[in-house]
């Protein structure tokens, strides 16, 4: 029936409805209420006793461990507040929207006076307020304990809130949509779990298709871009792409209300309400299963060649899928042969594409631009590059294409990448099993050393291309030519993409000045030595730029450097006398390493602080750099002796607590 009734008596309806939905859930909410005093209760008590304990086995002050242990309660219970609402969302979404599922509660409701649309979103308020009024309130519990204990709440803490509040949006108004659309509580939960589970992982699929057979493809798109999750609702949870999950809840909600209001009522109880959500989900979930089975056994060789394999997988992969999830709808064979259109559409669009880039119609594997159509060209080496900000792997290899401009440069480049591509595997089954290494590695940062090589060519057209291979691409041992050394060994290459000249200084942890592996002077970026270490780089970069010559020899870790000792060869880059073999004016090294926060000096305020600055990510993401001070530096040398590193005869100053000898 139309509804003709003021704003307020929609109002007064709306109270109605809220009310009913609280006697109903009073049981839910009472479940999760428990649950949570308890938890919070073991999170607190354990986090105060396990402080002590460990500040009287460390013999510290005890309450200072406790002021760690309160912050640790505080994380550890938001966190746990935040994983049961989210179960608990589900579950009061559920029961809500259960009346349209019920014939006798959709003949019930459909006679009061009331309309459908007003009906529906008062629903759906009580399930937000349902899901976020008892999470807010033992956010309170938290923060009067904390405030007890003279903590305030962390930022960790805070934002575990922030994060409920639009992913509990996303979640309800979407399961709205799903109720709407279906006319069983079964199919409802498993249309939402579907797109849950089953849209990311397909979408991981196609991603390791695209990255596994085009190799030195790179996307930029990561297992956290909404693109992977643009209809998964339990992504919103993440606290990321706020914008885009407001305007996915604001559709979700005015398509909802749209079909509600001309929902048969009759389709209570049946299958669907509406079918053309079914029949996407079942395409999704054949499409997945296929993918799965189709790339298992084209890695795994089938019938002896890749494409081959993934055929037969995808095919016995997708039809019985698809027919399951029928039968699970339907419950029954009912309109099978009628709604398998799209499946047979689907077969025939995959394995046809799965051809195409198979056998790499369009020659994108093996394209190496020839020297006459590039305009300039840019190369970077993963184990020589540092990231000095947050700038998109594709944008920096994008715009490195303009790095080089010298003919022999750019012949140099195109070489290493005709190397790299002579040694790289085609192969059908080697595509197929790089598809599972992309699935899996598609959010590592790439300065982890997620790639080897990147090449990038501006044509003379004013196109760009470029290649990025990974570690799982190329057998770096294989590569070998002279020409890579030669490009590092530049000093284009230096100023760009090295820590020596790229990276903050704040950013570096310490400089050592040595004559050999065994001697040296550190200097660390730190309390009273960061001056000095300022200092001394600042100085050192000045005098690099103003270096007119030919800077290679003081790029001492890219000179690989031999030596015969008891008839083996060993490469050292830490002895400055054989550096004075090839360059007599070589006169020390210095090494430069940087690292994130907390890596050098092991500096903290508490167990808290030791924890969340990650040594494991630090350690990984540190960088050491050696270099030649030449004696033409002499402003570099004059600020050594300024800082006391070195003595009046140029020697390592020994009787400093910063000087080291391993022996």
């Amino acid at each position: 029936m139309t509804s003709t009734a003021s704003l307020k008596n929609k109002f007064k309806q709306a109270s109605s409805v809220f009310a009913w939905d609280l006697k109903a859930c009073t049981g839910t909410i009472t479940v999760y209420s428990i649950l949570a005093a308890v938890f919070t209760t073991i999170i607190l008590t354990l986090c105060i006793v396990l402080g002590s304990l460990f500040a009287e086995g460390m013999g510290s002050d005890k309450w200072a461990f406790i002021d760690t242990s309160i912050d640790f309660f505080q994380i550890i219970a938001s966190m746990m507040i935040y994983f049961l609402t989210i179960i608990f969302t589900i579950i009061y979404t559920v029961q809500i929207y259960s009346y349209q599922h019920s014939k006798r509660k959709v003949d019930l409701y459909g006679s009061l006076p009331i309309s459908r649309s007003v009906l529906f979103l008062s629903k759906s308020a009580s399930a937000y307020i349902f899901s976020l009024a008892p999470a807010m309130f033992f956010l309170g519990i938290i923060f009067i304990i904390s405030i007890c204990f003279g903590r305030p709440l962390t930022n960790e803490a805070l934002s575990v809130y922030l994060k409920l509040l639009m992913g509990t949006l996303a979640c309800i108004s979407a399961y709205g949509l799903a109720s709407v659309c279906c006319g069983t509580t079964l199919n409802s939960v498993i249309m939402f779990l579907a797109v849950c589970v089953v849209y990311p992982l397909s979408a991981m699929f196609i991603k390791g298709v695209i990255g596994g057979f085009f190799m030195g493809f790179y996307s930029g798109i990561f297992k956290d871009n909404f693109i992977m999750n643009a209809l998964n609702p339990l992504a919103a949870y993440d606290g990321i792409n706020v914008g885009y999950w407001l305007i996915f809840s604001v559709v979700c909600i005015f398509a909802s209300v749209y079909l509600v209001k001309n929902r048969r009522m009759e389709r209570a109880q049946e299958s669907f309400a509406y079918y053309l959500p079914c029949h996407i989900i079942k395409v999704l979930i054949a499409f997945l299963v296929g993918m799965f089975l189709g790339v298992l056994f084209g890695s795994l060789n089938v019938f002896g060649y890749g494409y081959l394999g993934f055929v037969f997988g995808f095919v016995l992969g997708s039809v019985p899928a698809f027919v399951i999830a029928h039968l699970i709808f339907y419950k029954g064979f009912s309109k099978l042969f009628q709604t398998s259109i799209p499946l047979a559409g689907l077969i025939i669009i995959v394995i046809s594409l799965m051809a195409v880039i198979n056998y790499d119609v369009f020659g994108y594997n093996e394209f190496v631009p020839n020297m006459d159509n590039v305009q300039s060209a840019g190369f970077i080496d993963g184990d020589n590059f540092y990231k000095v900000n947050n700038e998109s792997l594709g944008k920096v290899v994008k715009d490195s294409s303009e790095d080089f401009t010298d003919k022999e440069k750019i012949n140099s480049i195109i070489s290493v990448h005709s190397e790299i591509l002579d040694q790289s595997d085609f192969s059908s089954v080697r595509k197929f099993q790089n598809v599972w290494v992309e699935m899996v590695t598609d959010n590592l940062p790439f300065q982890l050393g997620y790639f080897d090589y990147t090449f990038s060519y501006k044509l003379n057209n004013g196109q760009v291309v470029k290649r990025i291979y990974r570690n799982t691409d190329v057998e770096s041992e294989y590569i070998t030519g002279a020409n890579i050394y030669d490009l590092l060994k530049t000093k284009e290459y230096t100023e760009k993409y090295t820590a020596f000249m790229a990276a903050d200084i704040d950013d570096i942890a310490c400089v050592e000045v040595k004559f050999n592996s065994e001697e040296y002077f550190r200097i660390n970026n730190q309390n009273a030595d960061a001056q000095d270490c300022k200092k001394i780089i600042e100085t050192f970069r000045k005098d690099f730029e103003a270096d007119k010559s030919d800077v290679s020899s003081v790029l001492a870790p890219l000179s690989y450097i031999d030596y015969s000792y008891d008839g083996y060869y060993y490469e050292d880059y830490e002895d400055i006398e054989l550096y004075k073999n090839y360059d007599p004016d070589s006169f020390c090294l210095i090494e430069i390493k940087t690292s994130y926060a907390g890596l050098n000096g092991g500096d903290y305020n508490n167990i808290f602080d030791f924890l969340s600055s990650n040594m494991v990510l630090s350690e990984l993401s540190s960088k050491t750099e050696i270099y030649v001070i030449p004696k033409s530096y002499t402003d570099t040398l004059a600020v050594l002796r300024e800082v006391g590193v070195l003595n009046s005869n140029d020697e390592l100053q020994k009787n400093s607590s910063n000087y080291q000898w391993i022996g």
